[in-house]
């Protein structure tokens, strides 16, 4: 079972892997066969498109040049995201590309050529660039494994918890996760994230601290519910501070 599928390498970065990454990939494997076979056709497809995922400094959208000396067909301009949507990632590349452009490209032509099982034992096994662009896989059997990497770092869920270009079931996973909920920045995030459910982001608000809820009480972004409510306990804790 803990085999790759044949042309994948789901190792990271060195090539190699742990025992502890190999059981993990087994209980992964035991405990969600079900969801597994359901989704086992499904590609990598990320969250919020290719264009962000890679970012907009991959994909430069500039005007057509300024003609100086004799007159010549102006150069048409460059695609659009729009239009770069059904391309290639590498196609998409500018000329010279940064080289972590280039790395990032190939970490996804790599993801694209796994299966679902495939992107699981990467999400487990790999790196953690490898780690950032799964956990934006639409298919959610393959983004929750991620969450269940051994080499997860507690940075890593700190960004997940900001980030508006996941599943829903992301950030309800990461509450799950007492590790994850001993950080105060996971807890932070998670409610300043205006993707979090409202339902746990209002569950989470009684762990922050008054500025933190101040901030959040004036984020325009955020549900008028949390604002109002995080305004609420900013005065009553701001009232307790001031009575000692």
């Amino acid at each position: 079972m803990n085999a790759a599928p044949q042309g994948s390498n789901p190792a990271g970065e060195s090539g190699t892997t742990t025992a502890e990454e190999d059981e993990a990939v087994a209980a992964y494997f035991f405990h969600h066969a079900t969801e597994i076979a359901a989704d086992e056709g499904k590609p990598f497809q990320a969250i919020g498109g290719i264009v962000e995922l890679l970012g907009s400094d991959y994909f430069p959208v500039s005007p057509a040049e300024e003609v100086v000396a004799e007159p010549e067909p102006a150069p048409a301009p460059e695609p659009t995201a729009a239009e770069n949507a059904g391309q290639s990632p590498k196609a998409l590349l500018p000329k010279n590309p940064p080289p972590d452009a280039t790395k990032r490209v190939n970490t996804v032509q790599k993801i694209n050529a796994l299966d679902v099982k495939g992107r699981i034992q990467l999400a487990l096994k790999g790196s953690k660039e490898e780690r950032s662009i799964l956990v934006r896989d639409g298919t959610k059997v393959v983004a929750l494994a991620v969450l269940e990497a051994p080499k997860l770092s507690d940075g890593e869920v700190e960004k997940f918890a900001s980030q508006k270009n996941v599943l829903e079931a992301v950030l309800r996973q990461i509450p799950l996760k007492r590790r994850f909920m001993k950080n105060y920045k996971v807890v932070r995030n998670l409610v300043s994230n205006p993707r979090t459910p409202l339902d746990l982001g209002l569950g989470l608000m009684k762990n922050l601290l008054s500025q933190d809820l101040k901030n959040i009480a004036n984020n325009k972004e955020i549900s008028e519910t949390i604002r109002k409510l995080a305004m609420k306990m900013f005065q009553q804790k701001e009232a307790q501070a001031n009575k000692k």
